[in-house]
């Protein structure tokens, strides 16, 4: 059974890539993070072969696992779990009660919501939903007859898809990339395509496995190590130059956050530091403010770092942090900084095919009141 991971730069392809290798005659199956991701998948596609092929499947992660590994076994886990009478309404995407919970100054207590994971409560709510949050959980949980329903699902998914495709695989998290893991396992071909340097970005899901132990983050060589040992080949070639991003921006991005990310020479753009006139820059529509966060309190064009993630700009204008208020410098070093703002920075600064315009903190303070 074929499992790779291709690792890919920022700008690099990684949907165009996955969307074009496919072989439109094979039943493939393609997985994403979040709705928009399904989106663009779709588009790509339609680019590629003038529609979606026809035994081609494209679903959310989360959406799949609910139809394909808890709906189809709904009598096993009722059976699992000795509540025979159980049936379903649906999914809810509030969050699992915590198992402790803080009341006003006092220590964590014991939550009277939260039901241990041996419990069928500790998975759908009071109305009988399952939470989104909990369907991998559930899924690496069940047995049916001593049989993990893992094991029995992937066997009924082998009979529908040839290959397995997972875009973004870095956003993946805890039970989530456990499950991917166990099922790469046991199905015909999977491909895993994601940026090491985009993991813990996003507003959720930004902690433990397989980017962290306890509260270490693991490095990029030990986490490809772990790769290997799950029985993963690891593709660091096929996507390693960005298609997006000019080459003076690449060289920036790996001098200042130690990142390597190489330009494919596709478009041209200079990074530019503005210490002057910066109202010509906030006032200019055509230049996408990136800021690190409360992008809605401002007057001007702008978006989060962490949630422009996956755009394309033409040209953007990165507000720096007072992290690196000394970017500039020839010694400047990351040391110190957290793994995740750095990564932050890294998917603003290769955000456009331009020019990347840099404001520091110290100026932007100066002018930042006529702009909320």
């Amino acid at each position: 059974m074929a499992k790779l991971v291709i690792l890919a730069v920022a700008g690099a392809g990684k949907t165009y890539h996955i969307c074009h290798s496919i072989d439109p005659a094979k039943r493939n199956l393609i997985l994403a993070f979040t709705n928009e991701n399904v989106f663009n998948i779709q588009r790509e596609l339609i680019d590629a072969f003038g529609s979606i092929p026809k035994y081609t499947v494209v679903s959310t992660f989360h959406s799949f696992v609910y139809h394909n590994l808890i709906l189809p076994y709904e009598p096993s886990i009722a059976s699992y779990f000795e509540c025979d009478s159980f049936a379903s309404k649906g999914i809810t995407t509030l969050s699992p009660p915590p198992q402790s919970i803080k009341v006003g100054s006092r220590k964590a207590v014991a939550n009277p919501r939260y039901f241990a994971k041996t419990k069928l409560r500790h998975y759908v709510d009071d109305g009988s939903r399952y939470y989104c949050a909990a369907l991998s959980e559930l899924a690496l949980q069940v047995k049916c007859r001593k049989v993990a329903l893992v094991s029995r699902a992937s066997r009924r998914l082998n009979l529908f898809y040839d290959a397995c495709y997972i875009d973004e695989f870095q956003d993946f998290r805890g039970h989530d990339y456990d499950l991917i893991v166990n099922l790469a396992k046991r199905l015909n071909e999977v491909t895993l395509v994601g940026d090491y340097y985009q993991h813990s970005v996003s507003g959720r899901n930004n902690t433990g496995k397989p980017f962290a132990k306890n509260k270490t983050v693991i490095c990029y060589s030990d986490f490809l190590d772990g790769l290997r040992k799950e029985g993963f080949e690891i593709d660091e070639a096929s996507l390693r130059l960005s298609r997006r991003c000019a080459p003076s921006i690449c060289s920036f991005v790996q001098d200042k956050l130690a990142i390597r990310i190489d330009s494919a020479g596709c478009n041209k753009g200079e990074i530019i530091w503005v210490s002057k006139n910066l109202d010509a820059i906030l006032t200019d529509d055509t230049i996408t403010k990136l800021v690190y966060q409360e992008s809605n309190s401002f007057s001007f064009r702008s978006v989060n770092w962490s949630y422009s993630k996956g755009d394309t700009f033409d040209s953007v204008c990165v507000i720096l942090t007072k992290n690196f208020e000394n970017l500039d410098d020839e010694g400047f070093s990351i040391r110190g900084i957290s793994d995740s703002t750095i990564n932050k920075l890294y998917v603003a600064l290769t955000r456009s095919r331009g020019n990347v315009y840099l404001i520091k903190a110290s100026a932007f303070d100066s002018v930042k009141e006529k702009y909320r």
